[in-house]
């Protein structure tokens, strides 16, 4: 896929036994990183390059049938699991019991691992490389520019309330509102992705620079994909669409493995395997002379960013989603939500410069 980043990775895993240690072993990407008796709790850190997946398996093995009458806890528990600084729930992943005495294999969820058997859980690897479309690079027919300010990201940053409804005439978003008092360019595009506004970020660093730039994020669940057959692109969100046959040629992956992994799953280990893409361009809007902030409306999304790089997140932006206007206008921010985030905004700059 070329999109190999390296990755870093700390797993605890903690005994509970009497007198016999769980026998375990310990694999991450198909690497053996540990093979021998649980003796303590222990935690191993190690970095791996992730190209399609991040899997992790633990083999328990040991238990026999007098150490199930001798010491029927007799196990260890998933005491941790952490990835790129990000913290993933061990119950998503699936232990598959098995090679018990007077137990049928079965499959379980959960971090305790106390029958013999096999823990699995593997983390698809949705990277942030995308394709900017050829409306959205209409909007960079310049170079060698400097701003002040520069906005991207999707139609929560070029929202036009006069296309809503109801339409409602001289207001503006909260991008808008804060460059008719600052100098800087809304570089922003509805109907893209995350990956779409990472690729517009770079683009415009190619050529141009800007003091301070905002990113506003949309949801990590929606996608920009790509038709490997037709080569057409679209944006997907696999709980809102069914298009099961469509290949993606950028992940190299079915609609349906994206649909079914986002509809059973949350969204931080998908995260958890971008932290690195966002370190990335974090770093390289530093070497062109500029500061990122991210703007991000999911709530637990914000968490998670807020916590790996607190220095490079704007405020929350607060989006009431029982409101009238949001269920009828493609789930966007009100004219007070925006006016209220323009003020953040304005107030984070006094006191961040």
């Amino acid at each position: 896929m070329g999109h190999i980043m390296p990755n870093n990775i700390s797993l605890t895993l903690t005994p509970n036994f009497i007198t016999s240690p769980p026998q375990i072993k310990i694999f991450i990407n198909n690497e053996l990183i540990h093979d021998g008796d649980l003796q303590d709790k222990k935690e191993w850190i190690h970095t791996t390059n992730i190209d399609r997946s991040l899997r992790l398996r633990i083999i328990r093995s040991g238990r026999t049938k007098d150490i199930s009458h001798r010491d029927n806890a007799n196990g260890l528990q998933i005491t941790d699991y952490t990835v790129n600084g990000v913290k993933i729930d061990p119950a998503i992943g699936s232990y598959n019991v098995s090679n018990n005495d007077y137990v049928e294999t079965h499959v379980v969820h959960g971090n305790q691992l106390t029958l013999n058997g096999e823990y699995f859980l593997e983390i698809p690897y949705y990277h942030l490389k995308g394709e900017i479309k050829q409306k959205n690079l209409e909007k960079f027919n310049f170079t060698k520019q400097h701003n002040e300010y520069a906005f991207f990201g999707a139609s929560m940053t070029d929202y036009d309330f006069s296309l809503g409804s109801p339409p409602i005439s001289n207001k503006k978003s909260y991008a808008d509102l804060f460059l008719q008092d600052h100098n800087g360019i809304n570089l922003a595009t509805g109907g893209q992705t995350n990956q779409e506004v990472f690729e517009t970020v770079y683009h415009y660093l190619q050529e141009n620079t800007a003091k301070i730039i905002f990113v506003q994020l949309i949801s990590s669940v929606v996608r920009q994909v790509k038709n490997i057959k037709t080569k057409q692109l679209k944006r997907y969100s696999p709980h809102m669409e069914d298009d099961l046959d469509y290949f993606d040629e950028l992940t190299q992956s079915s609609l349906k493995s994206i649909q079914n992994y986002f509809v059973h799953l949350d969204v931080a280990p998908i995260i958890a395997l971008q932290i690195p893409e966002y370190q990335k361009l974090i770093r390289y809007a530093e070497e062109k002379g500029s500061k990122i902030y991210f703007v991000n409306y999911f709530q637990d999304e914000h968490k998670i960013f807020n916590t790996i790089f607190p220095n490079n997140m704007a405020p929350y932006f607060s989006i009431d989603t029982n409101t009238k206007y949001y269920k009828e206008n493609g789930a966007h921010a009100t004219v007070e939500e925006q006016e209220i985030y323009y003020q953040s905004i304005v107030d984070f700059i006094g006191k961040t410069l």
